[in-house]
Formats: structure tokens, sequence, C-alpha cells
């Protein structure tokens, strides 16, 4: 009888594990609520370089297309949703210089709404690692 109950709870175990594991999967690969423009968005303007997840890493001439994903993407922009727009709409880094040349200015191509949905559907890709801080000797 024991053997019995042992299989039993083995099975339901593996059962339960399977379904949690494809309940994560379909989870993460749903859009969330309220980025879907985004994603359209993202997915014709942006994926190209940084590809549809959004962890960048192509070789375009002599610059990679950055990770987009978070937490990186906010720990680079110090948080800022101001600075993240900035980049997108005039090719701007975190500290105002120009991002790499392959990196398009998006301004007057897209409006400062469509930017904005650009950056919603960013929040909802992850999981890049934070960028190592700089220490200042």
């Amino acid at each position: 009888m024991r053997g019995f109950f042992g299989t039993l709870t083995a099975a339901a175990l593996i059962t339960a594990s399977t379904l949690a594991a494809t309940a994560q999967t379909t989870q993460t690969t749903q859009t969330a609520p309220g980025t879907a423009p985004g994603k359209a968005l993202y997915l014709s303007h942006c994926a190209v370089c940084h590809q549809d997840s959004g962890a960048g890493g192509l070789k375009l001439g002599t610059a990679v297309s950055a990770d987009l994903r978070s937490p990186g993407l906010e720990t680079t922009y110090r948080n800022s949703d101001a600075l993240i727009m900035r980049a997108i709409l005039e090719g701007k880094d975190e500290e105002g210089g120009p991002l790499d040349a392959p990196m398009p200015h998006w301004k007057g191509q897209l409006t400062e709404q469509q930017a904005g949905q650009i950056l919603i559907y960013l929040k909802t890709l992850c999981c890049s690692a934070a960028p190592e801080t700089k220490s200042e000797d």
C-alpha cells in the first residue's frame, strides 16, 4: 500500500511542477495589459537590432546593440523615464552623449506618445543583469 501512495505522490508532484512550468511560460510570453501598442511599435522599429526579446547583443559594425531588458535598462538610465525617452527620440546616452551611430534618432519618426508606449513595453522585458556601476577611485 505504501508503494502505491509513494507512486501516487510522485506522480502528483510531477504533474504539479509541469503545470506550474507551463503557467509560468504562458505568463511570460503573453503581452501585459496595456502594452500591445508599445509591443507592436517595438517589434516594427527596435527588434531588428535589439531582438524580439530585447537582449540586444547584435554586432552592428563596431557597435553592439544594447540589452534593453529590465532591470539593466532602468539601472543604466538611473530609473529615469525621461532619460530613456531621450535615448529613444534623440539618440543620447544617460550622460547626454551620443549613442553609437547605428541607433537612430526616432524624433520626427515616432511621436512622444509612441516612444512612451515603447518604454512601457520595454519595462515588461525581463531579465537582464544590472550593469556594474563604475567605482570612482
